[in-house]
């Protein structure tokens, strides 16, 4: 059975994210998705509210998880041979590869999807501005965006 897993902060998640994801369920038998806890930055969602929104997404189609550290010592906990790393420009590529070196040597392969051209711009630090902003549907799933504006609301 091939086990993946998709990291990321998911603050929150983008229709980037749920374009990569959706990949990763078509090729992988299983799919993981780790939310990355960073403590040197502020998130503007809570860990389990940006759990909720993705399993709000892909329901049991993923499993969700958070993690600290290295996304290779995430996988390798998990049993997944492969990171899901989404690429949206030159820029990425040239990042990701060399963290796929580093996972290369650390036991784990990296499988690159590349982002549907309509969502090249999309990132979670423009969906974050736009969801203050009131105009997040270019970055975020409608039922994302519920989920967020609560939270938002609750948090005021």
């Amino acid at each position: 059975m091939s086990k993946c897993l998709v990291t990321g902060s998911f603050d929150p998640i983008t229709l980037g994210h749920e374009d990569i994801i959706e990949k990763a369920i078509r090729a992988f038998d299983e799919v993981a998705v780790a939310i990355l806890v960073n403590p040197d930055r502020d998130a503007l969602f809570t860990l389990e509210q940006r759990e909720t929104m993705i399993r709000a997404v892909f329901g049991d189609r993923v499993t969700v998880f958070s993690y600290t550290g290295l996304a290779v010592d995430a996988a390798k906990s998990m049993g997944a041979d492969f990171l899901v790393r989404g690429i949206r420009d030159a820029e990425d590529l040239a990042y990701e590869t060399e963290m796929a070196d580093y996972n290369r040597a650390h036991g784990v392969e990296t499988v690159f999807f590349l982002s549907d051209s309509r969502l090249r711009g999309v990132s979670a630090t423009k969906a974050r501005a736009a969801l203050l902003d009131g105009c997040p549907s270019k970055y975020i799933g409608e039922g994302v965006i519920a989920l967020a504006g609560q939270y938002l609301e609750d948090a005021e």
